[in-house]
């Protein structure tokens, strides 16, 4: 039996594979080679120290993750500053509302008031002030809804900002009507930046590559890297 054959064959025996000749023959040869016994009692002995630096890793990692280091204790971060007043700046809103429906002048004229009060616009307006408010006091709570959020009071801001320009310029809007808008607008930045607060982080790149712990020494015969092979017949001729 050829020496390279045996010592493959020695090789897929220690990693408890299959080997690629009969175990019975491999030990013939190795009884008649003092090269493959050599090589077989260097690369056991090889082995079983990986083995050993292994078991020492893992003990290492079960140990430093068993207690975790103390993390100081800070206030409250960004993102809940930006939720509590997202929240305080819904409830001032359903109180505008609240006050709307009880038939508060909210920054109109007495004529209009009078006009309007009790009429469909005024209720529409009424029902659309409170749930702008009660979704923003959600988006408080929930984070994840104030993408939805966003997206529906920045397109609002924008038209009412342009209708109380048009308004204002034209004088049919008074300057506590114009500031009764305040708490919409400070929602719509509040809402961005609680979207922005909220969202996951990417993926962290992915590193497969392991720390070198010691240097290897190899047997005379044998290559770094992966093993291939291990595909001859068990039936034929491997001498």
């Amino acid at each position: 039996m050829d020496c390279d054959v045996a010592q493959e064959a020695l090789s897929a025996r220690i990693d408890g594979e299959r080997e690629p000749v009969p175990a019975a023959r491999v030990d013939e040869h190795v009884a008649t080679c003092a090269d493959c016994r050599a090589w077989y009692a260097q690369a056991v002995e090889q082995t079983q120290q990986l083995r050993r630096l292994a078991g020492r890793s893992q003990v290492a990692v079960v140990a430093g993750t068993s207690q975790p280091p103390a993390v100081p204790r800070r206030g409250p971060s960004t993102s809940t500053w930006l939720r509590w007043t997202l929240g305080l700046v819904g409830l001032m809103q359903v109180g505008l509302a609240i006050a709307q429906a009880a038939g508060v002048n909210v920054g109109t004229s007495a004529a209009a008031h009078h006009m309007t009060m009790g009429g469909h616009l005024l209720n529409e307006s009424t029902a659309w002030s409170a749930a702008l408010g009660v979704i923003m006091v959600v988006a408080a709570v929930r984070p994840a809804a104030a993408a939805g959020l966003a997206g529906v009071l920045s397109v609002f801001s924008a038209i009412l900002t342009a209708y109380v320009v048009s308004d204002a310029v034209a004088g049919a809007v008074s300057l506590d009507r114009v500031l009764s808008h305040v708490p919409v607008l400070a929602g719509t930045v509040l809402a961005l930046l609680v979207w922005r607060t909220a969202r996951p982080p990417g993926p962290e790149p992915r590193s497969d590559a392991a720390p070198v712990t010691a240097d290897v020494v190899l047997p005379d015969n044998a290559s770094r890297g992966r093993r291939r092979g291990h595909l001859y017949p068990t039936d034929g001729s491997a001498a």
